[in-house]
């Protein structure tokens, strides 16, 4: 009764990978299914610590660099083609905050850009120009490691990782293991004290752990 209701509401092409990965048992692709919830769950924690810190540690970092608060108005008429694109998802946040009346102020345009607009900074095209404050803002990071290919591999992985994780997606398939050792990596490149403190709270091992009894028991 829950597979067919499962089936018919979440649809058939989503339930089909959790079916197959159970040699078709309905009652465990379903076990599965929850399993996939309680990882997604958990990781919320950790990707509200990550984005947030990123963040603002990027703002910091780009005010100081720019002498201005809104440090992104100078890329309205950037030479470089790479910059002024970025600027149109400045736009973007800003439109969205007048739809919804909300105060356009740096703080306000910060929170309102998306965790892909901060990635999207460590891009190739983009680093050359920005690499001083974005390097700066993993000051913990050890020197061997500062390296912008560093930073972008791990925060590539936590962004296709995250986007999984809020579209619903399957996760259980990735390698949690390895991109939740990175993140958090990147989290103690930030702050050590911040990383010590999400530690603490994160329940994605256990969740893991979990998952791998229950996925190997007979």
């Amino acid at each position: 009764m829950v597979w067919q209701t499962l089936e018919e509401k979440l649809s058939t092409p989503r339930m089909s990978r959790y079916l197959k990965s159970t040699d078709g048992k309905h009652a465990r692709a379903v076990e599965a299914y929850v399993h996939n919830m309680k990882v997604a769950e958990a990781l919320v924690s950790i990707f509200h610590v990550l984005e947030v810190a990123l963040r603002n540690g990027i703002q910091r970092e780009m005010a100081l660099a720019y002498c201005r608060a809104d440090w992104y108005e100078e890329w309205h008429t950037a030479e470089d083609i790479g910059l002024r694109t970025l600027y149109s998802n400045v736009n973007e946040a800003r439109k969205g905050l007048r739809n919804r009346r909300v105060e356009i102020t740096p703080d306000s345009i910060v929170a309102e850009l998306s965790f892909g607009f901060w990635t999207s900074l460590f891009n190739r095209t983009n680093i050359m120009n920005l690499s001083k404050p974005l390097m700066r803002v993993f000051h913990h990071c050890p020197k061997n490691m500062r390296k912008p290919d560093n930073i972008r591999a791990r925060l590539n992985k936590g962004r296709e990782l995250r986007n999984r994780c809020f579209h619903h997606e399957p996760l259980l398939w990735q390698p949690l293991f390895e991109i939740h050792r990175d993140l958090l990596e990147i989290i103690r490149w930030i702050d050590p004290v911040l990383h010590a403190w999400i530690t603490v709270h994160d329940r994605v091992p256990a969740t893991l752990t979990e998952w791998l009894k229950w996925r190997n028991a007979p």
